[in-house]
């Protein structure tokens, strides 16, 4: 009998923490985005702020990775949470002083972005510790429904203290909220004893490759890399620019952004709840579906200047986005080997996180130069052309299949 996901204390408790960081994230990410975009109203540098915020994933990731594989997750998940709350804290202090400028917002860009991309490193290899491996695609999904939950909410709150109190108070805000997920991190009851004897017979960078090596010799996995690839660069770089697509597709303010942030958080938690009740064989299909609706959707994106309309095709951007995020992440969690778990998930990651900072580049250049038609045509029949190659003719393997 399948052990029920609401008996895993440890996951349990963990969620109890992650609940407010993740808030913390989405106000963090809108305050940021509103603030450089008043600063610059240029599309591309909110592209670049979209960019240093999570390509840093890409570079680092891997690095995180393998370090991931040799060192205590729980302490590195404290160090990595508190640090992220005195990023915070220290740019609220300067924005409070008013000693912010569009280089100095860029600049945290870059900092906040290197600790997430170690936190999210560590994140994907020690959810594994908390549930056990059959209600691993259930914690999956559960992870993303609190997460886009947090996406419709954050959203809300940032336009009220932006509107309200301003954006040093919205910044403090998110500090605070690390501050719970630091404590339940100290709580987590875990096997501390370190299970990489293997692996500490080889150098950092030779651990290193030998994740590269055993992510590309899998067919599965690296179909899905692609997959996820696709969704994140193509699929979802317009969600990254939705501050300038606001001002000069609608000419409308920051609570026009908060509508639609939350719109993409409502696609995003619908997808969430019909996942936590697919099996692996089902998810296949879904993802594939995803990725190309993206593409779709973009396309119908770009001939249509209502409000009401972009928020329904934001929306299902973000319902696609997530169906491949859950799925890809899923599959891969269950046919990982363990040992090489924390290199392979950093790698899923760093194309994830850092697809979309590219996807936010290219959209924000792009719409900035050639204008919001040309973009989303193109970008959208481009994420068609390659989901379709990199889901074709792929057979999950028969132990997925009974998952």
């Amino acid at each position: 009998m399948q052990r029920s996901i609401f008996t895993e204390h440890n996951y349990l408790t963990y969620l109890c923490g992650s609940i407010f960081s993740t808030q913390g994230l989405w106000i963090q990410r809108m305050t940021l985005g509103w603030m450089i975009w008043d600063l610059t109203h240029s599309e591309s540098w909110l592209g670049m702020l979209a960019f240093l915020m999570f390509f840093p994933t890409i570079l680092v990731g891997p690095l995180f990775g393998a370090m991931v594989d040799r060192i205590n997750r729980r302490q590195a998940a404290v160090v990595t949470s508190t640090l992220l709350g005195l990023l915070s804290l220290l740019l609220a202090w300067l924005v409070w002083q008013q000693l912010v400028n569009a280089l100095v917002l860029l600049l945290f860009a870059l900092g906040i972005g290197v600790a997430n991309s170690a936190y999210q490193s560590i994140r994907l290899s020690l959810v594994p510790e908390l549930v056990s491996a059959e209600n691993m695609p259930k914690a999956v999904a559960i992870n993303a429904i609190l997460y886009n939950t947090s996406r419709f909410t954050g959203p809300v709150i940032a336009g009220l203290l932006i509107k309200y109190q301003g954006n040093a108070t919205a910044l403090t805000v998110v500090a605070a909220c690390y501050i719970p997920l630091t404590m339940v991190l100290l709580l987590l009851k875990l096997d501390n004893c370190q299970r990489i004897s293997k692996a500490q017979q080889l150098t950092f960078f030779m651990d290193i490759k030998a994740g590269f090596d055993y992510a590309l010799s899998s067919v599965l996995i690296l179909r899905l890399l692609m997959l996820i690839a696709a969704s994140a660069i193509l699929g979802r770089g317009l969600l990254e620019i939705l501050p300038a697509a606001v001002e000069v597709l609608y000419d409308r303010g920051v609570e026009a952004l908060a509508w639609l942030n939350s719109a993409a958080g409502i696609g995003a938690i619908i997808a969430g709840l019909l996942l936590s009740f697919f099996s692996a064989e089902r998810l296949f299909p879904a993802m594939r579906m995803g990725a190309i609706a993206s593409g779709l959707l973009l396309v119908l994106f770009s001939y249509t200047s209502s409000f009401e309309l972009g928020l329904l095709i934001v929306g299902g951007l973000s319902f696609c986005a997530t169906v491949c995020a859950v799925g890809t992440q899923s599959l891969i969690q269950v046919s990982v080997a363990s040992e090489f778990r924390g290199r392979v998930m950093s790698l899923w990651g760093a194309i994830n996180v850092g697809g979309g900072a590219l996807g936010g580049l290219l959209f924000g250049m792009l719409t900035e130069f050639m204008g919001y038609s040309f973009t989303p045509i193109t970008v959208g029949l481009c994420c068609v052309i390659i989901a379709h190659i990199a889901t074709r003719r792929i057979v999950l393997p028969e132990e997925l299949k009974s998952a």
